[in-house]
């Protein structure tokens, strides 16, 4: 798996180090090398990225500043003359703490456990045959295929909904239905997944799923159609 990487950082002599570190990893790819923190704000706009290498002490916004300014941040190792906001950094569930100058042993120490973060992660979120695992704030949240009334795509987040609670996660619709099964879920609008074990009846260009009526797209309504009719069989 290859991990995109954002160096931030407002000392040309530091990026170029870190710069040529990120290049001798081959799992790793420099997206973009930035001085500021604002320049590096409109990069995590337009780029995935998936870890960023963050000096604390810069003009303008600090590095904790900055991390704290981001609601979905990507995974972060600091990169820091000073010793005295390691405690902070940690607290912000920093992956490292890298102290300049920076050595290429260091770093790759610092690479390693990025990539036991990413190891543990897909086996915590592979689906089961009635379950789903979300990410809820800091939690892993597991809700039983069977609780769950609809989905509803928002952006870059997912409503889940079910008869007792809405959870909310950082996430897709196209990537949650990858853990679903097709035998129970369908996607009937570019916006919505529904459980079709909770679907009451169907009128016009709505369902009703328990209290909620949700559109059907026209694009989606033949297939949707066609695995009622498939049912009845």
């Amino acid at each position: 798996m290859v991990i995109r990487c954002l160096i931030i950082d407002d000392e040309p002599l530091a990026r170029q180090l870190l710069e040529s570190y990120v290049q001798q990893v081959k799992s790793l790819q420099l997206v973009q090398s930035c001085s500021t923190a604002i320049e590096a704000f409109e990069v995590l706009h337009q780029q995935e990225i998936d870890l960023m290498f963050l000096d604390i002490q810069m003009p303008g916004i600090n590095g904790l500043s900055f991390l704290k300014s981001l609601k979905q941040p990507p995974k972060v190792i600091f990169t820091t003359a000073y010793m005295e906001h390691a405690v902070e950094a940690f607290e912000l569930e920093a992956i490292d703490y890298l102290l300049k100058p920076v050595t290429f042993e260091r770093f790759i120490k610092a690479i390693q456990k990025v990539s036991m973060k990413e190891e543990m992660q897909p086996l915590a979120l592979q689906p089961t045959d009635q379950v789903l695992f979300i990410k809820e704030n800091k939690r892993l949240v597991r809700l039983e295929h069977t609780s769950i009334l609809y989905l509803e795509g928002f952006g870059d987040y997912v409503k889940v909904v079910t008869p007792t609670q809405v959870h909310v996660t950082y996430s897709t619709l196209n990537k949650l239905s990858e853990l679903l099964p097709t035998s129970h879920f369908i996607r009937i609008h570019r916006s919505y997944i529904i459980n079709l074990n909770k679907l009451q009846y169907l009128e016009g260009n709505y369902v009703q799923v328990a209290e909620h009526s949700l559109p059907i797209g026209l694009t989606y309504k033949e297939a949707l159609l066609l695995k009622l009719n498939q049912q009845d069989d």
